[in-house]
């Protein structure tokens, strides 16, 4: 007959030994997923979590409950497949955290599920509040995002007061002498102005280049044009330099979209267009940023060799890291696909705030 636990503190010393945290929150279940016994504390938690405990109980079936529920949650999907693969003897335990809404405020906790002998019991499912844990790890990870966000700021301003240097002392000084050569050309005999005028165009390609440096240090015109007309000025750089044909499908406007974000797609496209030229030995590639429900979408794919994406690090250095930061830093997500002789997608999705419209 299945009852609740008499002496949970038998069953907790028990079970301590293969659960690697306080088991305050215990069901036992036997072959078939049927909870057969629970302690005090599995009964107020169902309690908080508004369950009856008729209806997460002994005698009920705590497989088939996962089950149900794993058609519109993929938590109860996974506690499902681990429980059962514990069940089954192909997995020695499992373990899952997940978030639920326990008095009317938000809480986590871990699931532990470990094969468990004792009468008809087979295993032993327990549930551990994780709350101020998971808290003060989100109060970390939070801490380290504003610190990488402060970091990529002070490196924009950086490269924007560089390129402001290059563009308003170089770029004069080397106009300056491109108007001496001028003059001292139209000085001097026909014949006798060859040299000088392969200086002034050794001259006119040193001020092309330091232009160009100047853009991608800081792109102007993302601030005075918007993402839409930077993203296509690099595009057709990236194509005209090289030699790859490059399909854009950019939208005319991005309006209203912040600052913070459009850097980020440029940054991120930027960077995917660098390692395209510099790796993939690809022939052909793509850059398409979209609209969709509620987020702005980034995919730039190539034709090229690929490579294992669970080593990117070792094949481009530090760039995925770069932007996975960027991206972490406004709560959007980065993928990265790719297989050796299949090309290379990476995908950035970023959730658009109430003040980016379309």
């Amino acid at each position: 007959m299945s009852v609740a636990l008499s002496d949970p503190t038998i069953i907790t010393r028990s079970v301590r030994s293969r659960v690697p945290a306080a088991t305050d929150r215990l069901a036992l279940i036997d072959s078939t997923g049927t909870i057969v016994a629970v302690n005090k504390n599995w009964s107020d938690l169902a309690k908080s979590t508004g369950a009856m405990l008729r209806d997460v109980g002994p005698g009920v079936n705590y497989l088939e409950i996962c089950r149900r529920a794993s058609s519109s949650c993929s938590t109860a999907r996974e506690a499902f497949a681990g429980i059962r693969s514990v069940l089954r003897e192909k997995s020695p335990s499992f373990v899952m955290d997940y978030a639920a809404e326990v008095a009317s405020r938000q809480s986590y906790f871990r699931m532990v599920a470990t094969p468990f002998c004792h009468g008809a019991a087979q295993a032993a499912i327990v549930h551990i509040d994780i709350t101020e844990l998971q808290l003060s790890r989100e109060k970390s990870l939070a801490r380290v995002r504003e610190f990488a966000r402060r970091l990529i700021h002070a490196q924009e301003e950086e490269r924007e007061r560089i390129a402001r240097e290059i563009h308003d002392d170089l770029g004069n000084r080397i106009a300056l002498l491109s108007f001496s050569v001028h003059c001292l050309i139209n000085r001097r005999r026909k014949q006798d102005s060859h040299d000088l005028h392969d200086v002034l165009h050794k001259i006119t390609d040193l001020s092309d280049a330091l232009r160009q440096l100047s853009h991608c240090l800081h792109p102007h015109l993302l601030r005075h044009f918007g993402v839409s007309a930077a993203l296509k000025v690099l595009c057709e750089e990236f194509g005209r330099t090289s030699g790859i044909h490059l399909d854009v499908t950019i939208p005319d406007e991005v309006t209203h979209l912040s600052e913070e974000r459009a850097l980020c797609i440029f940054r991120v496209t930027q960077e995917c267009l660098q390692n395209i030229a510099k790796h993939s030995e690809a022939t052909t590639a793509s850059v398409v940023l979209e609209y969709v429900p509620k987020h702005i979408r980034l995919r730039v794919t190539d034709s090229g060799r690929g490579f294992v994406t669970s080593a990117p690090l070792q094949k481009t250095g530090l760039g995925f890291t770069s932007m996975k930061e960027r991206v972490i830093c406004i709560r959007g997500q980065l993928e990265v696909r790719s297989a050796p002789g299949e090309g290379t997608e990476v995908r950035v999705t970023i959730p658009l705030s109430d003040s980016d419209q379309l």
